[in-house]
C-alpha cells in the first residue's frame, strides 16, 4: 500500500490556495502614468523602424525605469506565486496592431516569444470562432477549458474585449493540486509520476509520431523542484484508443488528478478586466477558463491576446516531459511547417 510518507509534502511559496491569493495583493503590478507613456513610445519606435513583430528583441522595445518591476515579475515567477496579473494598460489609446506590439514587448522583458501554431504564429487570439466552424483547438470555442499547462515556461494573455457573461480565468498551484492527492489519494502518484502517452488528432506535420514514444510524466524534476506538466484532451484520445493504458487504475488516477485541479479551495476565479495582462509560470500554475456567453456582433466578440514564453536562463524540462520532440525554440513552443494551415 502507498503511503503520503513516501512523497514528501511540498511548501514553497508557489504552493497556494484560492483564500491564499484573495488575502494579499503583491501580484499585482499597477501601470503608472510614465510606464504607459514609455510603452506608448517603444510601440511608435518599432513602427517607425518597420521591425517585424516576431523579430522584436528587449534592445528594440527599451522601457527604461522600469527595469526594476521587470525583475520582480521575473523573480515572481520563478520563484514568488508563479504568477502576477499587470492592471492598467489603456486598451483604447490603441488598435489592436500597437496592442499586440506592446503585448510582444513586454514579454521581450521576461523571456523569448515562441510560435503556438504549425503556422508559426507567435501571438495568438483566443476568441469564439465557432461561427467559422475552426474549432480543432479547444480554445476557439466558448466551452469550458478544463486545467491544464501549456508547453512552454510562461503564458500570457491581454484581455482585449470581455464576454457577455462568464469566462473567468481559473489557475491553481500544481504543487497545492498534489499536495492534496499525496493526503487524500497517494495510491495515484506513482501513476502520475510515471504519466500518460499524448496522442494528436492527427499525423503532426512537424515529424513527431501521432502518439507519444514515451509516457509524459505529469510530475517531474528540474534543479531539484518538483515541476508539472499536464494537458487532459490529448491523454483522454490515448485513453480511448486501442492503444490505450488498459488498467483501470491509470484512468482512475488521471481522472482524480482532473477532479482535484477543479476542486473549489484550490481554485483561483480571476475575472480579468479589459486590459489585464496576465502572466504564469506552466511549471507551477494550472490554467483553465468557464464557459462564456458572447456578444453577437464580431466587433465585440471576447478577445484575449496570447502570448507564449521560454526562458532561456531557466533549466528545461526533460525530453520525456515535453509533449513533442521537435519545437520551435529554446526546447518550447510548435515547431513551424511552412504551407501548414492548422
Amino acid at each position: 500500500m502507498i503511503k503520503s510518507t513516501q512523497f514528501p509534502q511540498i511548501a514553497e511559496p508557489w504552493v497556494w490556495k484560492a483564500d491564499d491569493i484573495t488575502k494579499r495583493d503583491d501580484w499585482i503590478y499597477w501601470l503608472g502614468k510614465a510606464d504607459i507613456q514609455k510603452i506608448e513610445a517603444a510601440v511608435i519606435s518599432v513602427k517607425k523602424r518597420e521591425i517585424k513583430l516576431e523579430d522584436v528583441e528587449k534592445p528594440d522595445f527599451s522601457l527604461p525605469g522600469m527595469e526594476k518591476k521587470f525583475s520582480q515579475m521575473r523573480e515572481d515567477l520563478a520563484n514568488g506565486l508563479g504568477f502576477f496579473l499587470i492592471k492598467g494598460m489603456p486598451v483604447n489609446q490603441f488598435n489592436q496592431e500597437d496592442l499586440e506590439i506592446a503585448l510582444w514587448g513586454i514579454g521581450t522583458h521576461l523571456g523569448v516569444g515562441v510560435s503556438q501554431s504549425f503556422r508559426g504564429d507567435r501571438l495568438g487570439h483566443v476568441m469564439d470562432m465557432s461561427h467559422t466552424g475552426d474549432v480543432r483547438r479547444s480554445y476557439r470555442s466558448p466551452r469550458p477549458l478544463r486545467m491544464h499547462a501549456d508547453p512552454v515556461d510562461v503564458v500570457g494573455l491581454l484581455c482585449h474585449k470581455k464576454a457577455k457573461k462568464g469566462g473567468l480565468s481559473l489557475i491553481a498551484s500544481s504543487m497545492a493540486v498534489y499536495n492534496s492527492i499525496r493526503e487524500e489519494k497517494p495510491n495515484y502518484l506513482p501513476t502520475l509520476f510515471e504519466g500518460f502517452r499524448y496522442r494528436s488528432t492527427e499525423e503532426p506535420p512537424s515529424g513527431d509520431p501521432i502518439v507519444t514514444p514515451h509516457k509524459v510524466p505529469v510530475y517531474g524534476t528540474v534543479d531539484n523542484r518538483q515541476v508539472c506538466f499536464f494537458n487532459g484532451p490529448p491523454i483522454e484520445r490515448w485513453i480511448k484508443t486501442n492503444e490505450g493504458p488498459g488498467d483501470p487504475e491509470t484512468i482512475e488516477a488521471y481522472e482524480y488528478f482532473h477532479e482535484t485541479t477543479a476542486e473549489e479551495e484550490l481554485v483561483y476565479k480571476m475575472d480579468l478586466e479589459i486590459g489585464d495582462i496576465q502572466f504564469l509560470n506552466n511549471r507551477f500554475v494550472l490554467h483553465g477558463r468557464t464557459a462564456f456567453e458572447d456578444y453577437k456582433g464580431l466587433d465585440q466578440k471576447r478577445h484575449m491576446l496570447r502570448l507564449w514564453l521560454m526562458i532561456p536562463e531557466w533549466t528545461q524540462l526533460p525530453p520525456n516531459m515535453k509533449q513533442r520532440t521537435i519545437h520551435d525554440r529554446f526546447g518550447g513552443g510548435v515547431p513551424i511547417v511552412e504551407n501548414d494551415k492548422g
